[in-house]
């Protein structure tokens, strides 16, 4: 296996900037936590802690249609938590791939029905 130069990994990093800059320049649009990994990709999270479950599925809509992402079908796994999760590719400097994902948990027990 070929070894990435640093150069290209930091190049990566500033074109995933550079298109989140554009992103984040866009009026109307919720917001959600964005990150850049070494591989310069893009990866959008909804938020889990300020949103309901209904928000959480609006705010995920709203950019997997901005970004035209290719979403793949929810998936529930054995604690309940729904998934939701799109794939897209940005025309900036090289391409910018990334993801948008949303986690969505179930309502908790509160012990004493509190």
């Amino acid at each position: 296996m070929m070894e990435v130069p640093n150069s290209s990994k930091l190049r990566w990093q500033r074109d995933a900037l550079a298109a989140l800059n554009t992103l984040l320049s866009l009026d109307g649009m919720p917001v959600v936590s964005w990150t850049i990994p070494i591989s310069g990709a893009l990866v959008g999270d909804v938020d889990t802690l300020t949103s309901t479950p209904t928000e959480q599925r609006q705010v995920f809509a709203s950019w997997a249609r901005q970004l035209n992402a290719k979403t793949v079908p929810e998936r529930t796994d054995s604690d309940g938590v729904v998934h939701l999760y799109g794939t897209f590719r940005l025309a900036v400097g090289y391409g910018v791939g990334g993801a948008i994902r949303a986690a969505i948990y179930p309502p908790m027990e509160v012990e004493g029905g509190v």
